[in-house]
Order: structure tokens, then sequence, then C-alpha cells
């Protein structure tokens, strides 16, 4: 339909000859064939007066004749009388007078007024010379050229005779100054300014005492107090952990004279004087101005919106002003004090940003984060200030709460600081504190630590809101809403704010609704017995301290850390761990061993947060306290608890810096340079005057960012939160789900992760006690050696919960294999009830060591009912048996027969023996664990098959697939570690493994080849051989001494991604594992609660595979028990962080649009959309596919990349850059097209016949309707492109909300433009006129109400043929756009590009 090549050149020489005065050509003077244009008729036009010095030179028609008794006067009427009010009223002088009036005007009097005239052929851009020739030939004026001039420009003389009074702009009006708002206006300005003056003077005198005493209190203490008054720093290190214990130093403030509490410092004089014009704008003012507009600017509406612009522009500034010094405001009209005698405390706390860095930054990165970090630091926008008011105990004693902790005032120290009691760190010591605690002590320590309870207080919705609207987006778009609303924009300023509340709804409502969740979780409260006075109490849990003695009973709630000191219990912790099956606490024994909840210790602490599924008293023992209750040491409380730290860590977060925030920064400033450019735009294209400059400009600037933007970012991670949920997968911090999106490592634990759940019990192989070899490998557990079946019977944990056994699942299968029953009445810690068939008789455990990693064991003392004797069976990791066992008792091959057993994928425990001296049970608590475990006789080795769960293998296929490099970190052995990871496919078939291990991480390592069993002096050599994928075909796996070491030299960072498996892994090593992952790459780790619960905090994304609902340890967690969930998570997190910069996108391009060709149009012809366009364009097209890109699904698959999140990057800037572009060229090359039709040229809008400042008159035109239909189509088309990007989302054709409503739109729009005028267009003003004007064009009489139109013509309507031409070519457009991004953004383009230049930043093989 056009010629592309002559347009383009068109379009070229449209944008080169753009000016102030559309110098490419003149308004209605040639039409499309370069002939002058015969213009219609302009009737009823009026005439300018005749004037002159004496009135017998008036024309004949013109010569004034008045009755007897009156006369001819000055203002060109007869009167009776000529007064001096009826002189000065003189048409000719045009409203000059005295020194203004020019001296050749001063004896100018009218002729009588010219009727009103019709102009057959007027000339728009001729328009003076037309009326001056048709008003002359009226009054019969032969040759006016020559004997006629113009008033200021040809005076009297000569030939001329006569002037025609076009009289020059009236100079404007403008302030004196000293009326009365202006007066009130210095009056409160100077008011506040004094105040603030004297109080600012006053504060400094009134504070040199306090800060005197404080510099030389602190003068030579490492801490000290900090410049800003009224502040204490409080240092919570989020990588650190909150360490309550740590005492701030804390200054008070006290309330002044000034203000009873706290005080914002506002200037509302200038916000007063922006509100009252706007009832002056409009006519609203009351009293003697009521329906007067402007009347306050002396009738001038332009001197009314510079007023406007000036009190907005100052008010603009105060308020960023504001916004910026909002932290110390607060507390600046309050006193500094000293600590004691404050009533407020003002704690400020450093943020320590978490970067999740992906690659290095560029300069301009560099140089905009350097900049934009010390502005942080300038304007103190790097920590968080919080006033908290000073309160009293009932004993007088001060105190503030802070994050749900409780500081109190140290009368020692001078200081405030959370209080912690001492409880001792020695088993004995805890256990001599049983008898409770007297009321009186309660009463201190209740005191001192505060309440038991944690409190989350979740804002009711007006406070949501108000706290979502005070962050700087909503203060830009509600500045420029502000002057929306004065300038007759306040439609559009509905629909915008209409909009921001939409936005702000959506963010309030997905915040409040996870601080309502985190509030049921970490809220609560019960009824329990405590020991308090020698008695028994039903005390609630919030008046719970430390040291309390509570019964444990079943059902109960935890709400506090404590100690097991006598009796057994059974906890359910998936809610704070994730382990998924419940676990069995022991009390503390009687001895001076040290009390380590890291590490033994945790095996007797019930952990705030756990629900007790069963107790067990224990009545008779060796080496625990005996009680018919089972009691608990009260330890920790409220935010003190394991529990409590959690709870803050999700309440008061660090912010988490992605690389999209890294680089929106940039974005930033060049949309602050592109508003530069608009307004400079502004200024060059627009032939308004500069006050509708101004304000066009300011819309322009506003638009550039929409106000849907923060809804958009935040939608796309609610609606995979929700999608999420649905797969049984729960989050507690919906901001990980970006996150999660970019995962490049998933760290995954083995047992219960990979593997099942219940290891298989393979056999046994036992040791001959006479030969000392191995007997050979049975998998009849019963026809092993008695003692060997005893210890299979006895050295575990396990217990029984109603029929259902618990504790450790590879204590839970041994159990099972020996066939044994547990007495639910047992005289000592357990009775175990061997088989039948072995007639083994009772046996019952007198004394139990818990499994603790440090150890790698774990032992009993057994009393063997049917022989009265003591035994001691000791289990644990063959390498940790082989060491305390006697030399005698190991065979000669039992290293390679263990590996043999590792080899085939099993778990391999050993056993140990010995038979104590005593037989009395009583003398069993005289013992050490060292000293019981010694000298103990190997007695074999019990294996287990590890078995990988079903879709384990297909997991970790899909997460290969998707890029995502997967590691073991686990507890077992290396080689059966390299066993599973084998068959699961995380090592790839015919790989060659290496093992590096050694005894101490003070060896040296030494490395061996699985497969060969040789040993590896050098393994640079087998890492350097690459395969056909360019990567190593060797893998490495480490012991976890070995991993100490390669930590220790360094040597981990050059290791870390040749190496798979991470064995025999601590927690701590765990933990160090993953945060050496974070270093390089973003990291998941994965696990199933217990141990893995560090290393789930750590990682950047957690996910534990528990059966509870949610799990505060990380923040994912999964009721499905499988590796699968993690590919789901990553599969949805990926959809939403692609849905999210797909809004993004659209939302950028709505913006180009919208301030580009647009504006530009808009500035060049002094035109505008309709207001109703405005509203559906707003309300209905940006929101609605807003709204509905995000409704995408997921890809069925993890795509081989990961969605961007560089708003910077090749495929944004490639996407945003040829949408934009193509959109631009488009609407450029349709006006070139316009501009050749024969029905627009001759019926121009001219902006010389319009007035600039009202806006909403500008759309009754061509130029107008073509620009609406082009940036609607493109509006629309933008939230239709963005929807591609199968990659990580669905097919574009399988989001039918978004096919709905695009479908909807466009038959809505086509219909404007194809159809004849119609109501829907009319209420559009599109396509549409006046009555009279579409009944000329044969369209019948219109029945429904049309407004008259602002244009000569009447109206706006496009030829029929034209109209389809439009439509097509806007379809062309949408095309064009559409192919970019399906063969360049996402098609082969793409893909070749990949193959070039690929973008894969972690180069490590998956």
């Amino acid at each position: 339909m056009f010629g592309l090549l002559p347009r383009v050149v068109a379009v070229l020489a449209l944008l080169v000859t753009v000016s102030a005065f559309q110098l490419w050509h003149d308004v209605n003077r040639y039409d499309a064939h370069g002939n002058e244009c015969l213009y219609r008729e302009k009737s009823d036009v009026v005439c300018s007066r005749l004037c002159v010095t004496d009135l017998s030179s008036c024309p004949t028609s013109l010569q004034p004749s008045c009755p007897d008794n009156q006369s001819f006067c000055a203002d060109g009427e007869c009167h009776d009388e000529c007064t001096d009010d009826i002189q000065a009223q003189n048409p000719c002088h045009c409203s000059r007078s005295g020194s203004k009036l020019p001296s050749e005007a001063q004896n100018l009097v009218p002729c009588l007024t010219i009727p009103n005239v019709t102009i057959q052929q007027f000339h728009a851009w001729n328009s003076e010379e037309d009326i001056r020739i048709a008003c002359g030939a009226e009054a019969n004026i032969t040759d006016q050229s020559k004997t006629v001039g113009v008033w200021d420009k040809n005076w009297i003389g000569g030939d001329i005779e006569a002037v025609w009074a076009e009289c020059p702009a009236a100079p404007t009006p403008n302030y004196k100054y000293n009326e009365s708002y202006w007066i009130a206006t210095y009056a409160v300005n100077g008011a506040l300014a004094l105040l603030i003056l004297v109080w600012s003077v006053y504060k400094g005198f009134a504070e040199q005492s306090v800060r005197a005493a404080t510099l030389n209190k602190t003068s030579g203490a490492d801490n000290k107090h900090p410049d800003s008054p009224g502040s204490a720093v409080y240092d919570q290190n989020r990588d650190k952990g909150y360490n309550l214990s740590e005492k701030p130093l804390v200054g008070g403030v006290t309330k002044t004279p000034l203000e009873n509490g706290s005080v914002d410092s506002t200037d509302p004089a200038m916000p007063n004087s922006c509100l009252h014009g706007y009832p002056d704008y409009y006519g609203s003012l009351p009293g003697k101005y009521s329906g007067k507009l402007y009347s306050l600017a002396y009738g001038s509406d332009n001197l009314e919106l510079a007023t406007f612009l000036i009190l907005w522009g100052i008010s603009f500034i105060i308020l960023i002003v504001l916004y910026v010094l909002k932290p110390h405001l607060r507390n600046y009209f309050r006193l500094l004090a000293l600590p004691s005698k404050g009533k407020y405390v003002c704690v400020v706390r450093p943020l320590h940003e978490v970067k999740v860095i992906e690659e290095n930054t560029n300069w301009l990165q560099h140089y905009i984060n350097v900049f934009t970090g010390w502005l942080q630091v300038s304007l103190s926008r790097d920590k968080e200030y919080t006033t908290c008011p000073i309160e009293k105990t009932s004993e007088g004693r001060i105190y503030f709460t802070y994050q749900c902790t409780r500081y109190v005032f140290d009368e020692q120290t001078q200081q405030y600081a959370p209080y912690e009691f001492d409880l001792g760190t020695s088993h004995r010591r805890l256990i001599q504190q049983a008898d409770g605690l007297s009321g009186a002590e309660v009463a201190y320590r209740l005191e001192l630590v505060g309440p038991n309870f944690i409190e989350v207080k979740v804002p009711s919705i007006p406070a949501a809101f108000a706290r979502e609207f005070v962050s700087f987006f909503y203060l830009y778009q509600l500045i420029f809403l502000w002057a929306f609303y004065f300038y007759a924009y306040w439609q559009v300023g509905l629909v915008d704010t209409g909009v921001i509340l939409l936005s702000a709804t959506i963010k309030v409502v997905l915040r409040v609704q996870s601080e309502r969740r985190l509030k049921q979780m970490a809220e609560q409260e019960e009824t329990t017995p405590v020991k308090r006075d020698g008695e028994w109490l039903n005390v609630s849990t919030r008046d719970l301290v430390p040291g309390d003695v509570i019964e444990v009973t079943t059902g109960a709630h935890m709400s506090c850390d404590c100690v097991l000191l006598s009796g057994n219990a059974i906890m359910n912790e998936s809610s704070l761990t994730g382990e998924p099956l419940p676990i069995r606490k022991f009390p503390v024994r009687i001895d001076d061993s040290h009390y380590n909840v890291a590490e033994a210790g945790k095996m007797s602490t019930l952990f705030a947060g756990t629900v007790v599924s069963q107790v067990q008293p224990v009545t008779k023992s060796t080496d625990s306290l005996e009680s018919d209750r089972v009691l608990a040491l009260v330890r920790f409380t409220g935010t003190m608890s394991d529990k409590g730290q959690l709870v803050r860590r999700i309440l008061f977060p660090n912010p988490i810096s992605f690389i999209f925030n890294e680089q929106m920064r940039i974005v930033v400033c060049i949309l602050v340079l592109y508003s530069i450019f608009v307004m400079i735009m502004a200024t060059y294209l627009y032939k308004g005057n500069s006050v509708a400059i101004a304000f066009y400009g300011i819309f322009a600037i506003a638009q550039l960012l929409s106000p849907l933007l923060p809804a958009a970012l935040v939608i796309g991670q609610s609606v995979a939160a929700t999608r999420l949920r649905k797969k049984k997968i729960y989050c507690v911090d919906p901001q990980r789900i970006m996150t999660a999106g970019k995962v490049q490592v998933l760290c995954a634990d083995k047992t219960g992760t990979l593997t099942r759940d219940n290891l298989e019990h393979y056999g046994g192989r036992c040791i001959d006690p006479a030969t000392g070899k191995f007997i050979e490998f049975t998998s009849d557990l019963l026809a092993t050696d008695r003692l060997f079946q005893q210890a299979v019977a006895s050295c575990h944990a396990v217990a029984d919960l109603n029929g259902q056994l618990i504790g450790n699942p590879v204590d839970i299968e041994q159990f099972r294999a020996s066939k044994a029953t547990i007495d639910p009445q047992p005289e000592y810690l357990d009775a175990i009830q061997t088989a039948p068939d072995t007639n083994l008789g009772k046996i019952h455990v007198v004394r139990r060591f818990q499994f603790v990693h440090a150890r790698a064991s774990m032992s009993v003392v057994i009393l063997d009912e049917s022989t009265g004797k003591l035994h001691v069976f000791v289990k644990g990791s063959f390498e940790r048996l082989k060491a305390i066992s006697s030399a005698r008792s190991v065979p000669a091959d039992y290293d390679e027969a263990c590996a043999d057993l590792a080899r085939e994928g099993c778990y391999v425990l050993a056993f140990a023996h010995k038979t104590l001296d005593t037989a009395d049970p009583a003398r069993v608590g005289e013992f050490t664990q060292d000293e019981l475990e010694s000298g103990c006789d190997m007695l074999g080795l019990l294996v287990f098959k590890n078995m990988l769960k079903s879709d384990t293998a297909q997991a970790i296929a899909e997460l290969k697939h998707g890029s995502t490099r997967t590691v073991m970190i686990t507890g077992d052995t290396a080689l059966t570690g390299i066993v599973i990871a084998r068959q699961c496919g995380m090592i790839p078939e015919n790989t060659r493994v290496l093992l590096g291990e050694c005894k101490t991480p003070a060896d040296e390592i030494q490395w061996v080849d699985v497969d060969t069993r040789e040993p590896v002096a050098d393994i640079q050599p087998h890492l350097a051989e690459l395969g056909s994928d360019g990567f190593s075909t060797t893998e490495l796996a480490v012991g976890g001494a070995a991993f100490e070491r390669l930590c220790a030299t360094g040597e981990i960072d050059t290791l870390l991604f040749k190496i798979r498996v991470f064995a025999r892994m601590k927690p701590t090593h765990k933990v160090e594992c993953v945060e050496h992952h974070m270093k390089y790459a973003v990291t998941a780790m994965c696990g199933d609660g217990g141990n893995d619960s560090l290393a789930l905090r750590a990682a950047h994304v957690g996910i534990a595979l528990s059966d509870a609902e949610a799990s505060i340890v990380s923040p994912f967690s999964a009721s499905n028990r499988s590796v699968m969930s993690c590919v789901e998570l990553l599969r949805q997190s990926r959809a939403g962080l692609a849905t999210s910069f797909a809004n993004f996108t659209a939302l950028i391009c709505y913006g180009q649009v919208m301030s580009g060709m647009l504006k530009m149009a808009s500035f060049y012809f002094s035109i505008s959309l309709t207001e109703n366009l405005w509203m559906l364009i707003d309300g209905a097209i940006a929101t609605g596919m807003m709204l509905t890109i995000s409704l995408s699904g997921p890809a069925e698959r993890l795509a081989p990349s990961r969605p961007t999140s560089r708003i910077l990057g090749p495929q944004m800037l490639a996407s945003v850059g040829g949408i934009v572009l193509m959109n631009w060229l488009f609407s450029a090359m349709s006006y070139v097209w316009l501009f050749r039709q024969d029905w627009f040229r001759c019926n121009e809008h001219s902006a010389a016949e319009s007035e600039a400042t009202k806006w909403w008159l500008q759309g009754d035109n061509y130029e107008s309707s073509i620009m609406s239909f082009v940036s609607t189509f493109q509006f629309i088309n933008n939230g239709f492109v963005v929807n591609y990007g199968y990659l990580h989302r669905a097919k574009w054709y399988k989001n039918y909300a978004l096919l709905t409503v695009w479908a909807f739109l466009m038959a809505f729009v086509s219909y404007m433009l194809l159809a004849d005028p119609n109501q829907v267009g009319c209420a559009f003003r599109l396509n549409c006129g006046t009555s009279s004007a579409l009944e000329g064009l044969g369209y019948g009489t219109p029945t429904w109400k049309i407004e008259p139109y602002n244009s000569p013509l009447g109206h706006n309507v496009i030829p029929q043929a034209s109209r389809y031409k439009l439509w097509g070519y806007c379809l062309g457009n949408m095309a064009a756009t559409n192919l970019w991004q399906i063969f360049v953004i996402n098609g082969p383009v793409r893909r070749l590009l990949q193959k070039k230049k690929p973008l894969r930043r972690l180069k490590v093989k998956l």
C-alpha cells in the first residue's frame, strides 16, 4: 500500500524540517497536488473597527448619524452625554492610556461598526488579509492597500486616511504581590521559617550538655555514640545472623515543649497556595468570586496556570526534600537526652544489601553503583531508622521494644540491651535447676526479658496503604497527578489514580496476606504446667521466663526453647526444620558434659514452634533425672528462641539486590535524560505559550513510567506463588521466587532427597571372633551371631508412637530388620522384646548415647534379661568404628570389604561390642562414653541398599536440560554417593571419578580412581582431558576432611565446579559448601530438614522437602518429597520472572509510545487524544493487558537457558528497541500517508485557531484521529507481542484470558475505525461530527447527542476506503513487531546468535 523507500525519505525529511512553525508545509495552503486550497466559505466573521482622525474621513456607509438629542462619542456609540468614562472606552486606543498610548493614536476616533461578513474563499494561512479585504468591501473601500493602514504598523498620514484597529495583545496582567493571599503566604512561611530557626538555635544550646556528657562517657571506649542526635547503632548483619546478646549503645530523645509527640516538618503554605487555585481555576470559589474563572489571577488563565506551576514546582522540591530527610525529621523536633532521661529511642540499623550478582559489572554500571552508593550514604538510605517509645515496667524499670525484642536499661553501663540469663553450659548445672523458680525471681526475669510472645503486627488495610504510599514511586506519581487535576486533566487523572490504586491494592493485599500467614505461624499462646515455689501451676506460655521448669505434655505446642531434663519426648519439627519425620528427644545426662545445641545437645533440645507428639516419663534411669513427669527447663523465650530469630529474619530482612535492581539505576538515568529531551522537544515543536509547554512537558514526563510498574513486577511472583501452592510447594518469602528463576546450581542431600527415605535392609556380614575374619555375607539377620542380633535390635533411638515407629529412617529400617518390638512399659530407658524365633529374651536399654555427627557414632548399654549381663554396643560409620575397636578384632580386608559394598551403592554401618565387668545397672552411670566405648571388639557390618526415588533420574535430567548444575552434599560415604550420582545421571556415563580423602584436615589429600582403585598423584592432567562438550571427562568427589583441607589451602575455589559429590559432610560443612557456590552462582539447596536446615537457610533459595504445609526454615517447602519439586519450583519461578519482565517490557513500550511519537505529534500539530480515549488506554488497555499477561502458564519443561534478569541485556534492548523503533517509524509514516490524501489537505487543523491551554478541545481533527487509531493499536499490540516466549512460559495461544481481552479490544477499536459514524465512535469523538456535518455527508441524522466540534469542518470522518487502508496499515505495524519478536527475539536469529556468541556465563559442566 505504501512504497517503502519514498516514505522513509519523506519521514527523514519530516524529522529534519520540523520546527515550531511547521516549516515543512503551510497549514491549509496547498492541496495534495500542490495547488492552492480553494477553501470553503467562512461566515459571520467579525470586522475590526475602522479608525480616523476626522469622522468625515469615514466611508459614507460608516459615517455616524445620531438623534438630535445625542452625540457620537469616542466609544463608537451615540449617547446623551460623552462622559470621561465613555470617552475612555475608545476602541481605537486598544485599551492603552497615558504613556502607553502611542501619540499617533491619541486623536483616533472610530467609525460605525462594520457588520459581520461572509468570506467565500477563506485562506487560513492568509486570514488577516482576507478579513481586511472582505470588511473593506463591506464598507465600500475601493483601494484600501494605499489608503488604510493597520494600528501600530501604518499610522494616518500621507495617502493613509484610516487604520484598522487590529489591536496587539493586551499586556498580561500580573500580581502586585500585596494581595491578601500573598500576604497570608508570606506570613505562614515566614512564621514557619522563624519557628524552625528559633527551634534550631534552642536545640543546639539545649543539647550541648548532653553531648558533652556523652562524649566524656564514651571517650576511649570501643562503642561510640553516633554523630546524629538521639540515635543508636545496632548492627544486625544478616550474614552473621542476629546477635541478640550484643549490647548496643542507645541515645535517648525527649519530647520538646514544641509538640506533644513527633512532628514531621512540612510547609503548609505552598500546598495550600496550590490548593486554593483548584476552585478558582474552575470558578468555584464562594462569595463574590462565585462563578468567576481565574478571579484571583485578574481573570487571566495564563497567570493562574503560571502561578500554579511556580508553587507546584516549589512544593515538589519541598516534598522531595521531606522525603529525603524523612528518617531525621521525626526526632529533629525532640531534644537529645541521656538514655535514662529520654522518652524515645531512635535505633539506627545498617542495611546490609544481599547481592545476587551474575556477572562483573561494566564501567557505566560501576560508576552508577558508586554514585548511588554515595547518594544512599549521604541521604542516610543505607540505614533503617526506628523510633521506639520508652516504657516502664510495674517496678519502674525503663525499656523499649525493637523488632519484637525488649531492650532494658542497665544502670551500670547506662545502655540499653536485650537481656540474656546464663543458665549454665554443663549438663549438671542445667539439671540443678530442676526445682524451678520462685515467684519473685519469675517477676524479676519477666521484667527483664518481657513476655514470651512474638507479636507480629499486621497493619490494618488503611495503615498498609499508608505504608505503601510513602515510597518514592508513588510520591513521583501523585505529584504529577496533582498537576493533572489542576489543568482540566482530571478525567485522565481519575483513570491514572484508579490505576495507581489498583497497583497499590495488589501489592498491599499480597503483602498483608503474607504477613497474616506469618502471624499465624509466629504467634502462639496456650496454658502449660509450670513449677514455681515448689508447686505446679497452670500458667500461660506468655508468662514463661528463662529458668522456668515446665511439664511437657502430649499435644503441646512449644513456645520457647527448652532443655529436656527428664523423660523422653517425640517432637514434630516439620514446621521449624522441615524434618518430615517426628524426632525423638532424650534428657541431658547427669554429668559435666558441655551442652552444645549445635551438636549433641540438639537431641535434648525442644525448640519453639515444634509440637509434642508423645512423651514418656522415666522413673528409673542410670544417668538422667528420674521423674514421673517429663520435665524441661526453659532456656530462651520470645525472639531469643531459634524460632524467634527465624521470624525476625523474615519480618525484618535486609534488602536483596538482583542484577535487575542494579541496572534499574541506569534505566532511571536514561529516563531522566529522555525527560529532558521531551521537554526540549515540547519547547521546540509546540506553538503554544510557555505555560502550556510546561504542562504538556510535565504530562509527558509523568507518562514515561507507568503507574502500573510496581504491580507489574510483583504480580508475576504472586501468580507463581499461587501456582506453586497448588503444586504443594509453599513459600514464606515471595521475593525469593524471582531469585529461584535464576538458579544455576542445585545442591541436594542424598538420603531422603535423591533416595528413598527408608533404606532397604540388604543383609549383614559378621566377624568370626575366633579367627577375626569376615563370615560370608547373609541376607538373613536371624542367622547371624547372637550378639550381632542384640546389637541390631537395641542400638538405636527408635520409639513407638501409637503403632508408628519414630526415629531416624536408618534406625527404623534397622529395627524392622531385627523383627523385634518395643515394650510400651519400660523399666529403664527402653525395653526391647526380641523376635520369638531367636530365643534372645528381653533386652533393657539401661543407658544411651545419641548419635553425634562429630563422633559419627552412637552407643547403648543393655541388660540381657536372659543372662543378667550388661553389654555395650556401639554403632557408627565403618571408618569411626575401625578407629575405636581393638585392632585384633578388625579383619585385614576390612577397608576393601566396606569399599566394595559402598561401590554397590550400599549404606554400611559397623557394630562393635564389649561386656561390662559389672552386672549392676546402677553402676553404669559411673562411666563416661569414652570409657564405655573403649576396648570394644568389632562385631560386623549391617548393610542397607540406597534405592533411588522413582523420579530422581528424571528430575536430574530435567535440571540438566535446564542448564542447572546438580551437586550432591551428603553425610554418607563418598563411594555410596558416587554410585547414587551415577545411577541418577548426576555423573554422566563413562566418566572417570577421582575420590579425594584424608584422615584429618592437616593431612595431604590422597586421590584415587574409584573404578581402577589406583592412586592418582596429580589430578590436573585428568581434569585437562576434555570431552566433546568442551568440559573435563573427569569428575571429583571429596570427603569431609578433604573438603576442610581444600578450604584451608584455598584450592576449593579452583576445584569447586569440578567436584560433584561432597561426602561425609557435617551440617556446618554443608553450609560452607553452599556458601562457596553462592560466591559464583545463584545457588539452591534441597534437603529433607534436620541436619540440612542450616544449609537451607544459608542458600539463595532453600527448599525443604517436608510434610508440613509451611516451614520457616527455608523460603520454600514442598510436601511432595521429591526432587521434582525443585524442577517445578524452577519451572514456575522462571515463568514468573519471564512474566514480570514481559510486563516490564510492555509498560516501557507503553511509556515510549505515549511520550514518543504520540507526544511529538501532539506538540507539533497542537493536538491531543480525546478524554475518553485516554481513559480507554490507561484504564482498559494497559491494565487489562498487564493483568492477563501475568496469567501465562509455565513451559512444559525447563529451557536450556534461564530467563533474563538484565533489563539492559541484549534480549531486552533488542526487544524494546525493535518494538519502539518500528512503532515510531510507522507512526511517522502514517502522517506521511495522511498528508497525501485529498480529503485531508485543505482541511488541516490550524493551531492558530485553537487555544493551546484547552487540551480537551484539540482532538476534533484528522491529525488526532490518525494518531488515535495508530497509537491505540500499538498499545494493544504491546501487550500481545510480549506474550511470546515459549522457552519459559506456555505457548502464547494457551493464554486464553489475554487472547480474549486482546480480541475484544481489537474488535472494539476496529469497529470504531471501520464502521460509519456511530454512537460508540462518537463517544470517543472518532469518525464522528456534528449533526449537520454528518447529515451533509449523507449519514442521516444521529439519534444520540453530539457535543459541537472544535473545527471549521465540523467532523473528522475518514472516507471509507481510507479507513480500510489505515486499518491494514495498523495491522501491518502489528505484524512487523510480532515478526520481530518471533523471528529475532525468540526465533532463529536468537538461536544463531546464541551459537556464535553464547551468553552462558557460568561455564561449568552440568
